[in-house]
Order: C-alpha cells, then sequence, then structure tokens
C-alpha cells in the first residue's frame, strides 16, 4: 500500500475543510449592493409594484427558482445565451466531465462499500463518459482561449494550468481505460483506500497516476477560480435574487447601518478619502454634499 492511499484522505479531508471555511467566509462578508435589477423567477415583477406590499406576506416560488439554479448550473444558461466565441460546447463538456468524474468515484465508493457488483456497468460507463468528453472540453477550451486573441487577452496563466491539469485527470483516465476496458483496476484502488489494505496484485502506473492527479485536484480546487461553484449560491440567491424589503431594526437594518459607518479608504475621481459610505452617497459633484 503506497502513499496514494493515504493521499486520498488527505485530499477528502482538505476538500471537506476548506468547503464549509469558503461557505463561512463568504456568508459573513458585507452584504452586496442591493440591485433590484433582476426579476425573481417564477414571478412576473416585483411584490414591490403592489399596493400596500409592505402589509402582505411575501410569497416567492422556491422551485422555480431552484430550477433557474439548476439550468445554470448543469446547461450553463448564461454562457449559452452569450456564446459569443462558442465557448458554451467545451465549457459544457469540461464541467459534466468533472460533474460525472466525483459521480464516478462515489459509485466506485458505494460498489466498494456495499459490494454493488451489480451498478459496475452503470458505474463504467458514467467513468468513460467522464472522461472523454471532459478531456474534450478541456482541451477545446485552452486552443480556444490560446486562439481566439480577444479571449487570450483575458486569460491567465492560472486559467491555462486549470484547464491543463483537468485535461491530465481526463487523459490519464482515458489511458486507464484503454489498458482496462472493465475498469477493475480503478476498483482495485478504491478498495485499498477503503480497507487501508494493499490490493492482491500491483497496480499500473498510469491509475495511480490518475487517481493522484483526482485527489490533488481535489486538494487544488477550493484555492483556485474552479471553486467559483460555491460562490454561485451566494451570488444568484443571495445577491441578485434577494428582493427582501428592510424592516426599521431588524438584523438586516443594523447591518446596513453598520457598514454604512465604515470609512472608505480607497480613491477615486468620484470618491472623497476618508469619508463614510453614508456620507460618499451624499455626495454629488465637485465634493458637495446633497
Amino acid at each position: 500500500m503506497g502513499v496514494t492511499v493515504y493521499l486520498a484522505w488527505v485530499s477528502v479531508a482538505v476538500f471537506v475543510f476548506m468547503l464549509f471555511y469558503r461557505a463561512s467566509k463568504i456568508s459573513s462578508m458585507p452584504q452586496n449592493l442591493r440591485w433590484e435589477l433582476y426579476p425573481i423567477p417564477g414571478e412576473s415583477g416585483s411584490y414591490m409594484e403592489e399596493v400596500d406590499y409592505y402589509k402582505k406576506p411575501v410569497h416567492h416560488n422556491r422551485i422555480a427558482g431552484l430550477l433557474e439554479m439548476g439550468k445554470e448550473v448543469f446547461y450553463l444558461k448564461k454562457v449559452k445565451e452569450h456564446n459569443r466565441f462558442g465557448l458554451w460546447p467545451f465549457s459544457f463538456c469540461m464541467h459534466w466531465g468533472i460533474y460525472l468524474l466525483f459521480l464516478w468515484v462515489l459509485l466506485l465508493l458505494v460498489e466498494g462499500i456495499f459490494g454493488l457488483d451489480a451498478i459496475s456497468p452503470v458505474t463504467n460507463v458514467i467513468g468513460k463518459i467522464s472522461f472523454v468528453i471532459g478531456a474534450f472540453g478541456s482541451l477545446g477550451l485552452m486552443f480556444k482561449r490560446a486562439g481566439v486573441r480577444k479571449l487570450a487577452l483575458y486569460t491567465t496563466p492560472e486559467d491555462y494550468f486549470n484547464l491543463l491539469f483537468l485535461f491530465a485527470v481526463f487523459i490519464t483516465g482515458i489511458i486507464s481505460w484503454s489498458n482496462d476496458p472493465s475498469l477493475v483496476y480503478p476498483r482495485a484502488y478504491i478498495k485499498e483506500v477503503i480497507t487501508l489494505q494493499a490490493a492482491p496484485v500491483p497496480l499500473p502506473a498510469v491509475v495511480l497516476l490518475n487517481f493522484v492527479l483526482i485527489e490533488l485536484f481535489l486538494i487544488y480546487m477550493p484555492f483556485c477560480k474552479l471553486f467559483h461553484w460555491l460562490a454561485k449560491y451566494f451570488t444568484i440567491d443571495k445577491t441578485i435574487w434577494d428582493d427582501a424589503f428592510k424592516v426599521k431594526d431588524s438584523p438586516q437594518d443594523k447591518k446596513t447601518l453598520k457598514q454604512l459607518g465604515y470609512i472608505c479608504n480607497w480613491a477615486g475621481p468620484h470618491m472623497v478619502p476618508g469619508k463614510t459610505w453614508l456620507d460618499e452617497a451624499q455626495i454629488v459633484d465637485g465634493g458637495e454634499s446633497k
């Protein structure tokens, strides 16, 4: 049994810890500017358009909101609608490659823990689809970003590294699968991780490399842009769709008043350094207060 087995446990521990840590940090950040520009899914307009709206109970269609969020997560709706550089098919494949990759590992764990050999055909199909579409998507995005000048200007070295990292994960999966069509060795590795007992036969190097890359990706993801999926919930549900009205002396009202007292410590043509946010909001041209 090699260090890769321990790396598997460490990677899960780091990922879970960072997941809760990042979620806690994001949820405790100062509240965003209330936009009130986006319609809430399932509603034709704002409830604030009604007479005496503050006297009536607010009814939001939670199901419609979840469906809309699902379109964004699983269909990449915004990328599809603004598909100016033809990124959507590659981005769609890469994202689904990641989703199916984690589902594949999860099913391997279920098989290993509960001995559910009956689901092996499904597990194999999911793993193979994940490798193929993930490799296609990540490689396609690399070529797109490098080949389209306007995109290349906005693509950082980290973006290329992330795509290359993902491509390495998927391509080693394809090589592993080509040498082992029934994916017997990945199952042996997962069993080794679960039982902490060495597999009866040595595992091929490409299988170990594939899982080491998956585990390193799990550790790396919370520290890079690829963790944006967590922020997506807060961006959509807690920022764009947050249309709750503010009640005097409510926790939100107190939080807003506190934040209005923050001192602006950055400069800009429209800012007067040293004043509070409330002062800044009341300043017009030339630094004169309204």
